[in-house]
């Protein structure tokens, strides 16, 4: 979209105001604005002085439309993103930092589709993390040091400027998407974010920003928490690690063989049946959850609340002391990351499967090559299978919007059946479930090829094996030809 002036182009696409409030937006009482001549900006207080208006979405559209520039504050204790803000006069040193920061970041686990940069108007980048919740303060304060001293690492000790923390409670951010007025050039003034891996080009839209996707709050928390002598209350510390000792439960030895997604779920919702049975269930609701890749923190309150809803005839154990040992269970089952089951990794594929793909558009075929995969190694007796999106995206090596978009096109279009279900007390979904629903043809001669699927990774790897090994090079080239054969055979044996 060519960005358009006039009120009436935002007024029509609250979307891209909506989403600038989404990523950025905690504090609204205080905030910065800077002075039309580029020479510094001015804080506003409206609990300091009561003339000062609070940051309401006006002042954001006027941002947006570069009539004026605005930045923010976040909470004391609280953020919803990182800005690594990168201020080095010369743009070449800038780009060298980004991308040694980029590399830092990864190394940390931080996938790179989930950072965005930003130029800042006159000199350096801005570089982002935005959190799908708030995380704690000090959190985000840790990634920010150990990013910027591998950082630092990778760049031989030392850069020409300076790495800074934003947000903060205290020093304001400027907002990206408009005019830094200091820098009097018109051709570079804007605040565009850029697209890193072409030379920084910047990425001359609004629209862009409706791209953008938050990490997941419990992943990032976890990867933070992975860190090396993270600073946290170490008496806590402590007493966590009492109460983990405590838990009397080797998940390794659990006994899940009997179990699987159906038979938890109706656990879940019918509840305890006979009394001895509490702690054990908990841990197979634990794991069901953390199977489900529901939120940790959701998953306390998922099982707090379930606890409440059981005959109190059938356990002994005080309430308060259950929801102790909740807690203690999650934190156990979320460290060790223990899940139902890793599917199988020996799986079958016929010639006939793969000729149905060729029938559907080209750039749909990784998605369902990767669907198809995922269901021989993970469907139930109803022929349904759990995936998330960032489990297709891994899969199909793609960002996780292009997998939601290829998602919405497959179902759509019939191909796909998709299931979504409220996790129940609370905003979140389960993953979807989905369901081939694909015009199956059969193919003039059957070869069924098998292989080892043991990672998401593999998948596209598999997808080319199994075009190698089902189609000869002849056959690829006719393969529309061969398409249409197996689809007059379908409507003959149909009649």
């Amino acid at each position: 979209m060519i960005f358009q002036k006039g009120r009436g182009f935002l007024e029509e696409n609250n979307e891209i105001l909506n989403k600038m409030k989404e990523l950025f937006i905690t504090v609204r009482y205080k905030y910065i604005k800077q002075n039309n001549d580029g020479n510094g900006y001015q804080t506003f207080n409206q609990y300091e002085k009561e003339r000062h208006k609070p940051l309401h979405d006006g002042f954001l559209k006027s941002h947006l439309m570069r009539e004026n520039t605005y930045g923010i504050f976040c909470r004391k204790n609280l953020t919803k993103f990182v800005t690594f803000d990168v201020d080095v006069p010369d743009k070449t040193e800038a780009k060298r930092v980004v991308l040694a920061l980029y590399e830092s970041l990864s190394n940390l686990g931080i996938p790179t589709d989930k950072i965005y940069t930003s130029w800042s108007g006159t000199k350096g980048y801005h570089v982002d993390i935005y959190f799908s919740k708030e995380i704690p303060y000090k959190y985000m304060e840790k990634l920010y040091d150990e990013a910027v001293k591998s950082t630092l690492n990778l760049l031989g000790g030392n850069i020409e400027g300076q790495i800074e923390k934003r947000p903060s409670p205290t020093q304001g951010l400027k907002l990206p998407l408009s005019i830094n007025f200091k820098n009097k050039n018109q051709v570079d003034n804007i605040c565009w974010y850029v697209d890193v891996q072409e030379n920084f080009m910047p990425i001359r839209s609004l629209d862009f920003i409706l791209t953008i996707e938050p990490i997941d709050a419990q992943v990032i928390s976890d990867i933070i928490n992975d860190l090396p002598d993270i600073e946290i209350d170490q008496s806590l510390s402590k007493e966590k690690l009492l109460e983990e000792n405590r838990v009397n439960v080797d998940f390794s030895n659990f006994d899940l063989s009997k179990e699987n997604l159906n038979t938890l779920e109706k656990l879940y919702n019918e509840g305890l049946k006979k009394s001895g049975t509490r702690n054990a269930s908990l841990c197979k609701l634990a794991i069901y959850f953390n199977t489900l890749k529901v939120q940790k923190s959701e998953c306390y309150l998922l099982l707090k609340d379930w606890m409440d809803n059981q005959n109190p005839i059938l356990y002994k154990t005080p309430i308060k002391t259950c929801y102790q040992e909740i807690n203690r269970i999650v934190d156990l089952v979320y460290k060790k990351n223990v899940i139902l089951f890793k599917g199988k990794t020996e799986i079958s594929i016929s010639r006939s499967e793969m000729l149905t793909i060729y029938q559907y558009p080209k750039k749909l075929h990784n998605i369902i090559t990767v669907l198809l995969i995922h269901s021989k190694r993970f469907e139930d007796k109803d022929n349904k299978f759990y995936m998330t999106y960032e489990q297709i995206s891994r899969a199909s090596r793609c960002a996780v919007r292009t997998a939601m978009s290829q998602i919405k096109e497959l179902e759509k279009n019939g191909i796909i059946k998709v299931t979504r279900g409220r996790i129940l007390g609370t905003h979140e979904n389960y993953p979807n479930t989905y369901e081939l629903n694909m015009n199956w043809l059969k193919s003039d001669r059957e070869i069924m090829v098998n292989v080892s699927a043991e990672t998401l990774e593999s998948y596209l790897d598999i997808r080319i094996y199994l075009i190698k090994e089902i189609f000869s090079y002849i056959e690829l080239s006719n393969i529309k030809e061969i398409l249409i054969k197996a689809k007059e055979q379908q409507a003959i044996t149909l009649q």
